[in-house]
């Protein structure tokens, strides 16, 4: 028989049990849209870590609690031991080569204004916050440096909470308690979306000092930095040096193992996203294997018991000269076409599912966006059609093997 009459054989056969070819088929499109899907999500994370770090120009240097070759900590970890300190900042910020240096530390509180309440997150600062994000105001200002050494209880708040707490009245002036403390509202952030992974205009910035002293705390979050020294690998020995003298850190070989603080700049960061982002894809997309080797076991079976039920059909075509190898075609094209089909339709289904939910996402939260996997939907095709292959030769082998006499005489 030639391949054509191969194929329509098993597509009529399928058809005569659509049902079940259904069903059967349903394991590979799902486990195909799995495997699309997990990678898509994968993908899509990383670009959106990528785009956020990317964000702020290559001369940004973030310096976080935890080791200092990067084995713990980095950011604002809760389980890692904070070192960095407001002398810290202090000692940075007096430098020459420092051009702007940011304190941060953070909290969430209950934030309460004309009988409204509802939690916010609580962003501490210094007046080079601004200008590190290229941010700008819509109204009023921004924290000053005075504010700053005063530990004033004065607010900046973003455009959603503006809207959430006041609407249409004016907040410049007015007085809102932020956890158990009044402060002043003096300016309003222009809308600036995402940064680092949450959204900018759902926060109230306030001076990292007051907001550590009425939170009982003395160590701070993390700290950005940027410098006038044209190479950042420089850059960041010399806030290392800086910090180590603050620690008393005796460490004159400069083994990063031994610093209680991390440095690293843009470049580190979009490494280790880059590597976290590969291995998260890695992860989902062997979880979503499991799928499709699911679906290849049920074709397996499915085509035992195909086997099964045509063996008096198998025995009539032995007897009239058909050999071994036509049978096995035959049934190794029907659990082919399974798998092909079914990959088909499952990478139409995972292609729609991840656009549909990342377009979603990016509604909710600006950066995420979809790209085409081709990497995932050759892997899922791919896969899919080696499991149909695989599953199925064992099914067709078998009705390959049945003697013909034995066949004609199964009841």
């Amino acid at each position: 028989m030639k391949a054509l009459e191969y194929e329509k054989l098993a597509i009529r056969n399928l058809y005569r049990k659509r049902g079940r070819s259904s069903l059967t088929m349903l394991g590979m499109v799902i486990g195909v849209a799995s495997v699309i899907m997990m990678l898509a999500v994968g993908q899509a994370t990383e670009r959106f870590i990528l785009a956020q770090i990317t964000t702020f120009g290559s001369d940004l240097i973030i310096v976080g609690n935890g080791k200092g070759d990067g084995s713990a900590g980095g950011g604002p970890d809760p389980t890692v031991k904070k070192t960095l300190t407001k002398d810290d900042y202090d000692a940075l910020k007096q430098r020459s080569w420092t051009r702007l240096v940011d304190a941060n530390f953070f909290t969430r509180d209950v934030v309460t204004y004309g009988g409204r309440s509802s939690f916010v997150e609580i962003s501490g600062v210094t007046e080079d916050n601004i200008d590190i994000y290229s941010a700008e105001m819509s109204e009023g200002r921004f924290l000053s440096s005075d504010d700053v050494a005063l530990n004033s209880r004065v607010a900046v708040l973003g455009e959603n909470v503006r809207n959430d707490f006041f609407g249409l009245e004016d907040p410049i002036g007015k007085r809102m308690k932020l956890g158990k403390f009044n402060y002043r509202v003096i300016g309003i952030l222009a809308p600036g979306g995402t940064r680092f992974f949450s959204n900018v205009d759902d926060q109230i910035y306030v001076p990292f000092t007051t907001l550590m002293r009425n939170e009982g705390q003395d160590r701070l979050t993390v700290m950005l930095v940027k410098t006038n020294i044209e190479n950042v690998s420089d850059a960041k020995n010399e806030i290392r040096l800086v910090l180590r003298d603050q620690h008393n850190i005796n460490n004159p070989l400069g083994l990063l193992a031994k610093d209680d603080f991390i440095v690293r700049s843009q470049e580190d960061v979009e490494e280790r996203a880059g590597s976290i982002g590969t291995i998260l894809q890695i992860l989902l997309g062997s979880i979503a294997a499991i799928s499709l080797v699911v679906g290849g076991i049920g074709i397996m079976n499915i085509m035992y018991v195909t086997v099964k039920e045509r063996t008096r059909e198998i025995g009539l075509r032995k007897a009239i000269g058909a050999r071994r190898a036509n049978i096995r075609n035959q049934f190794l094209l029907e659990a082919a076409t399974l798998t092909i089909v079914g990959g088909v339709l499952g990478i139409v289904t995972g292609v729609l599912l991840s656009w549909s939910g990342l377009t979603l996402l990016g509604y909710y939260q600006e950066g995420w966006a979809f790209a085409m996997p081709w990497d995932a939907v050759a892997l899922g095709f791919g896969v899919s059609c080696l499991i149909g292959i695989t599953f199925g030769y064992l099914p067709a082998n078998r009705a390959a093997k049945l003697q013909a006499i034995d066949a004609l005489r199964y009841e």
